[in-house]
């Protein structure tokens, strides 16, 4: 976890040491590690918890924020700082390093001889890279305050995309809900100078061709597991006894545990409880962490520390994000960065291995498909007739098209009808904004319709969604966040198998899903804990704000009642607030709605 600013003035030229200083504490992160380097057009400043953040020499200033390894690194190598890494593969390689390069990072690099300054963000996005630019002024951030403190940079809401928020519970990079600022996408760089600004992609995810034969599960199983164990042992380190592990108790985190204790570390673990949850998960993470020899933690979370802490957690997102775990995330990375420096996280299980979101996609293809079997004759007056039902655009399209018409990949909050009914302004509504948005992922990816489905999931679902959340109340405690499933070679190894090795029984009560990694835990736990569904982060919604969470809900609903952006019908607000306990997904949109709220408040958005 480091936090990096950038400023390019090319006119006048970059600000003060102290002025960098100013602006870098406006942010969250913060580390025992600071610096600032200043040079004609180029100001940069930096924190974090070691001194391998910056790397500077007579041609180059190299900041890394996360960890790079590289391909054909002598062992030497790896034990050097990570941005000494970078600084020595840029002379190798140049903007092309990205092409060799695997981790978890954000890469500034400084030509001095030129001023100009080169961006680069993972594979993932699993680091933070938000930008600014207005004419011959750039900057660029780990977080948004330091950005919008700068008087060139606007603090407008764009309104052309509050649509996209309202249907996902989040917008995707390039961009964000303000006027002014950017992301770097996953798997691009950015690079500016005197010529301008310029985006290039420089990561384009491989999964299996269409027609690939489908594998023997022994032949998968034995690399899966191998692959795991490594992306462990990799984020371990040398300091393991300072690294821990969010357990949920699912099988994502059960696999991390299981390769701790294939290298031999006994960690601690931690799960977060809502202490009002009729169910809690915590149970099967204990005994998970009892059978594996793990250090096990249970971090309850009460109904004052919700709203107590619901102001922090939504200033440490960059970006909002419409989910309630927010809060009990930063809850527990405040709890487990008493014990650890860092923590590995299951994410990236459902969208690589084939989760729970796949299985109505599934079926809906399926059907699709026996439908476009028929023969013409039979095929029309049979979609015709559903038509007259309502029904018809579920197996209208083919297969291959029937993901993206029906707007499949990433949460779904609003549909079209529900936006124009809430927005004052009916033409922000944008009736056609889920395929516009996932278009382009699904574009990206050559392979069978169920593996295009997952990386719409995983772009929007994990990239844009869960990924932020979750390292930005990391960060936000002081704590590193790791993600072992998303390392190079687990990722390579499960995009490349076919959808159809995926779903094996999915939906038919055959196999449960993500059998993949179940099967890869068959005898080292029990079957009752292997083949359990997963339930996630606990979600205190429904019953909590109409119960003991009842003054915070009428305290923020009348702050978003007042609306000071004018963006919102009152009555369809008051509907939302009715239907608590009683409509399927009301309160997840009016808590997405609350988030908002919070969020513009605290930016300071116009």
């Amino acid at each position: 976890m480091a936090g990096l600013l950038g400023i390019v003035d090319l006119a006048q030229g970059a600000p003060n040491v102290r002025s960098l200083q100013r602006l870098l504490r406006l942010g969250v992160r913060q580390g025992t590690e600071r610096g600032t380097w200043r040079e004609r057009a180029v100001g940069l400043a930096w924190t974090g918890r070691s001194t391998d953040v910056c790397h500077e020499d007579e041609d180059l200033v190299v900041l890394v924020d996360g960890w790079v390894r590289l391909q054909g690194m002598t062992q030497g190598e790896e034990e050097e700082g990570a941005a000494t890494l970078v600084a020595r593969a840029w002379r190798r390689w140049g903007v092309d390093l990205a092409r060799y390069a695997d981790g978890e990072f954000t890469i500034a690099v400084v030509e001095r001889a030129s001023q100009v300054v080169h961006l680069l963000r993972d594979a993932s996005a699993t680091r933070p890279l938000f930008h600014a630019r207005a004419g011959d002024r750039f900057a660029f951030a780990s977080e948004l305050a330091p950005l919008l403190a700068l008087p060139w940079v606007g603090r407008e809401l764009s309104r052309d995309h509050l649509a996209e928020y309202l249907a996902f519970r989040v917008v995707h990079a390039p961009r964000t809900l303000l006027r002014d600022v950017h992301q770097v996408p996953a798997g691009h760089r950015l690079r500016f100078g005197a010529e301008g600004a310029r985006v290039v992609r420089w990561h384009t995810p491989t999964y299996a061709a269409p027609g690939t034969a489908v594998p023997r599960e022994q032949d998968v199983v034995p690399e899966l597991t191998s692959a795991i164990e490594r992306a462990v042992r990799r984020r371990l380190g040398g300091g393991g006894d300072r690294v821990g592990i969010y357990l949920s108790g699912g099988v994502g985190s059960t696999a991390l545990v299981a390769a701790a204790r294939a290298a031999s570390r006994r960690l601690r673990t931690f799960t977060v409880i809502f202490a009002e949850e009729p169910f809690p998960e915590s149970p099967f993470a204990g005994r998970v962490a009892q059978l594996l020899g793990m250090d096990h933690t249970v971090v309850t979370v009460g109904s004052k520390d919700v709203s107590d802490h619901f102001d922090e957690a939504v200033g440490a997102l960059g970006v909002p994000c419409g989910n309630v775990s927010v809060i009990l995330q930063l809850l527990l990375a405040r709890h487990a960065v008493t014990e650890v420096d860092a923590v590995l996280t299951g994410d990236g299980t459902d969208q690589l291995f084939g989760g729970n979101m796949l299985v109505e996609p599934a079926a809906g293809i399926r059907r699709a498909a026996a439908v476009h079997m028929l023969p013409f004759p039979l095929r029309r007056p049979l979609l015709q007739a559903l038509g007259v039902v309502g029904r018809g655009k579920g197996v209208r399209f083919a297969p291959d098209d029937w993901p993206l018409a029906n707007g499949v990949g990433g949460v779904h909050l609003f549909d079209v009808r529900g936006r124009r009914s809430l927005l004052l302004d009916e033409s922000l509504a944008r009736p056609d904004v889920r395929t516009e948005t996932l278009r382009p992922f699904y574009a990206e990816v050559d392979s069978d319709v169920l593996n295009r489905v997952l990386h719409a999931f995983y772009m929007s679902s994990l990239v844009a969604d869960t990924l932020p959340r979750v390292e930005a109340t990391a960060a936000a405690a002081g704590l590193q966040a790791g993600f072992p499933l998303l390392d190079g070679d687990v990722r390579r190894l499960a995009q490349v198998l076919p959808g159809a090795f995926k779903v094996q029984g999915m939906g038919r009560g055959d196999l449960p899903t993500r059998w993949l990694l179940r099967t890869m835990l068959r005898g080292t736990l029990p079957a009752a804990l292997v083949n359990r569904p997963d339930r996630g982060m606990p979600r205190p919604l429904d019953d909590w704000l109409v119960g003991a969470g009842r003054l915070f809900l009428e305290e923020r609903f009348a702050q978003l009642r007042a609306d000071p952006l004018d963006l919102f019908h009152t009555t369809a607000l008051e509907a939302l607030k009715r239907g608590l306990g009683r409509t399927h997904g009301a309160t997840q949109r009016l808590w997405s709605l609350l988030i908002l709220d919070a969020w513009a408040r605290h930016h300071g958005v116009t």
